[in-house]
This record gives structure tokens, C-alpha cells and sequence, in this order.
């Protein structure tokens, strides 16, 4: 169990987040392995729960109408995925495929929203943690996004 709290102390999820209360959720996470290729989740699929990326690369992509897939993010060691279609409670907009073997861990759907009850504190700076973390993100894309504007 002390491997499992200090892997969950390093990833991003967690930053900010007492050791005490790390401890108290690691026990609802399961660790699996994803295969090269194999897909974490599709778009359409009912989320299964949030996952953690101990190790490998998942990359997220979406395929546009005339299919060609546009490779959105590509997610290392630390970074977390199925957040949104968990927290919105709907299927995945998004594919993730591991692009190398991949280990993750999961916390299923169901043990989420039972924390939110047991543990509202702790959850709380867990999604806290998420907002800040999805905020980031969408900047960088939007920086992202208008340099290209600016440089086509």
C-alpha cells in the first residue's frame, strides 16, 4: 500500500494533496495493464472511471467525419484521462489508445461517486485539482490554436 500512495503522490491529480488523505483513496484504485495499440477507452463507450498513467503513453485523439484521426494529446507518466465523460456522468468524446505498453490505475465510476459521499473533502480537492488542471490545458491549446492562426 506504501508503493501505491507514494506512486499516487507523484502524479498531477494529487498535487497539493496530504498524505493522510492520499492514503484513504488509494485503496479504491486497481492497477492494469494496457497493451500497444489496445485502446484505454473509444468514443461513444460509457466511462468506466478515471484513470491515472503510471507508466507508458496513452494518446487521446478524436477522427473527424471523413476519417482522418487527429491526434489531440499524447498523456506520459503522471497524467490522468476519462475525467470529463466521468464527471459529466456520459460516454467518451474522445479515443485513447496506448501507444506502448501502459500501466494505469483506475478508479472505477461507481467507487468516485461513493468517495464524493464518504470522503466530500477530499474528493473535493480532487476536482479542484482537475479544474485547475483542464484549465492549463485549455490555455495551452488556445496558445496553441492562435499561433497557428497567426503563422498560416
Amino acid at each position: 500500500m506504501n508503493d501505491l500512495v507514494s506512486d499516487l503522490r507523484a502524479q498531477t491529480l494529487f498535487q497539493n494533496i496530504e498524505a493522510d488523505d492520499i492514503a484513504r483513496v488509494a485503496q479504491h484504485f486497481a492497477c492494469i495493464t494496457v497493451d500497444r495499440d489496445d485502446h484505454v477507452f473509444r468514443v461513444g463507450s460509457a466511462s468506466e472511471g478515471l484513470y491515472l498513467i503510471r507508466s507508458g503513453r496513452v494518446e487521446v485523439s478524436k477522427t473527424t467525419t471523413d476519417g482522418w484521426r487527429q491526434s489531440l494529446v499524447v498523456l506520459t507518466k503522471g497524467h490522468f484521462l476519462g475525467e470529463i465523460a466521468l464527471l459529466e456522468k456520459t460516454t467518451h468524446a474522445t479515443d485513447a489508445r496506448a501507444l506502448e505498453p501502459t500501466e494505469l490505475y483506475v478508479m472505477s465510476g461507481e467507487q468516485f461517486y461513493a468517495l464524493e459521499q464518504q470522503e466530500p473533502g477530499i474528493m473535493l480537492k480532487i476536482i479542484k485539482n482537475i479544474a485547475v488542471i483542464q484549465g492549463l490545458n485549455i490555455r495551452r491549446m488556445n496558445e496553441k490554436f492562435l499561433n497557428a492562426l497567426i503563422n498560416y
